[in-house]
């Protein structure tokens, strides 16, 4: 059989391919190198890899900073090793998301401003937070186009009954030091959540949006799908597309043959694969992860643990701020005496777009520096963390940081290096639609981008098919 198209991966990107050319009706298969697993244990399947930014090498005294900070910082956080996480099985990443449906306009090649309006969200039962603004978009033209491509994600602010009370007291905090503070949009069916704050572990209730219903969605309208078959290489002719080849999970090498294949196996994965293909110039340079730390301090019973995470942010030109819990907090906070359990932390993330200056290297490592800005935007946003911690009550003291991590790797094949405009490799008939193609780090969650990106390949195929 000759498909119309082969999709490799069933992250945001491969899942919106998938779905989007089974509905135009196309034959397609849809190959997974992982499995499916049980809703509530996505946790378990997250790959941690270590990533050596070799910031003992920056002279942090050339680094110009915003203001004075207000706390006693010494930035531990450069010193501890670096960590880089992604997810390889059914949904990809989509699965330990938390649900933060951000619209990255960095991502799409768009001035980052800062220049934001505050407007008031009129719904009746948000309004009794008048302590959260709701941020009115820099482009108004752009966020049109996100939102009508992302229409068939339900995409909503969190009500108030859902925003818990260590949150409000970090947004209150917040706005109390004149930062403006906005409600998170959520890919969250409301109706369904029951608030238990455990997005990251896979929604049990079917609230959270993950892209198994986008591939359960290809499936039902006609869609094949193989899980735990690895694809090592796309197969071309004359600069076309034939098929990919692949291994089962017992090693056995099998051929499928297809008029167009999207690549949308992962910014670490693609590299690889398209390296096997013959495609090698440019690939897998341009890295960006979106780098994070999560600054948390002591607080008796805080409860943001069993919160929403990340409910609300305050967003800077370079980085935004969110409170979340991390384990890691804990740890740290008992290593400095404090008799910290999982409910007496309150914690703020600090991430930011760091410079696309990484590599995956043909053994599949990663090469990456932090630079002077990554290492500026990380100590402004600890130290803005670090005060909102304070005026929230939080003892100056037992203020700790998480190590530097890593959560939305991209940019390894990106338009106008790899692939053009249409999304379009140098084979033609091999796109490639996932995270990789995006040419700078956005500094949020990319999923509602990398869903628009995915539509565009699939429209070009269709009309490629009709032609």
């Amino acid at each position: 059989m000759i498909y119309d198209a082969i999709v490799i991966g069933t992250g945001a990107g491969g899942s919106t391919v998938s779905k989007e050319l089974s509905n135009k009706g196309l034959n397609v298969l849809i190959l997974e190198k992982g499995t499916s697993y049980k809703a509530g244990t996505a946790t378990n399947h997250i790959i941690t890899t270590s990533i050596d930014l070799k910031s003992n090498n920056i002279d942090f005294n050339k680094i110009s900073r915003d203001k004075n900070p207000k706390t006693k910082a010494n930035y531990e956080f450069f010193n501890f090793p670096a960590e880089l996480m992604h997810v390889e099985g059914m949904g990809g990443t989509t699965t330990v998301t938390l649900a933060n449906a951000c619209y990255s306009y960095s991502a799409c090649d768009h001035d980052s401003d800062s220049n934001h309006d505050s407007v008031r969200n009129h719904d009746s039962e948000s309004n009794h937070n008048s302590d959260i603004s709701y941020q009115k978009p820099r482009d108004l033209n752009q966020l049109e186009e996100l939102m009508e491509n992302n229409s068939d994600i339900e995409v909503s602010y969190i009500p108030r009954k859902f925003i818990g009370p260590a949150t409000i007291k970090i947004a209150k905090a917040a706005e109390k030091l004149g930062y403006m503070v906005e409600a998170m949009p959520k890919f969250i069916d409301f109706e369904k959540c029951n608030n238990c704050g455990l997005c990251i572990n896979g929604c049990p209730l079917d609230a959270k949006w993950e892209a198994s219903h986008f591939i359960n969605e290809a499936v039902t309208k006609g869609a094949t799908l193989i899980e735990d078959f690895e694809v090592t290489k796309v197969l071309h002719q004359n600069s076309k597309v034939t098929g990919v080849e692949g291994k089962t999970a017992d090693g056995q090498i099998k051929e499928f043959k297809a008029k167009n294949v999207v690549l949308s196996a992962g910014s670490l994965n693609t590299p690889h694969i398209l390296r096997n293909t013959g495609i090698t110039s440019g690939v897998g340079e341009g890295l960006f992860v979106d780098l994070f730390i999560t600054v948390g301090g002591y607080m008796n019973n805080a409860g943001l643990n069993t919160e929403l995470p990340m409910g609300i942010k305050s967003e800077f030109e370079h980085y935004f701020l969110s409170p979340h819990f991390s384990a890691q907090l804990v740890q740290l906070l008992q290593e400095k005496g404090y008799p910290a359990k999982n409910e007496d932390v309150l914690g703020i993330m600090v991430k930011i777009a760091d410079e696309s200056n990484g590599k995956i290297l043909e053994d599949g490592s990663i090469e990456k520096k932090l630079t002077i800005n990554d290492a500026k935007y990380l100590m402004d946003g600890y130290d803005k963390a670090a005060e909102i911690l304070l005026e929230a009550g939080v003892d100056e003291s037992s203020i700790v940081s998480t190590p530097i991590r890593g959560a939305h790797p991209g940019g390894t094949a990106a338009v106008g290096r790899v692939v053009d405009k249409s999304l379009e490799t140098e084979i033609k008939g091999l796109y490639i639609a996932d995270a990789s193609v995006i040419q700078r780090a956005p500094g949020k969650p990319p999923i509602l981008n990398i869903n628009s990106l995915a539509k565009k390949a699939a429209e070009n195929i269709v009309k490629q098919m009709k032609g």
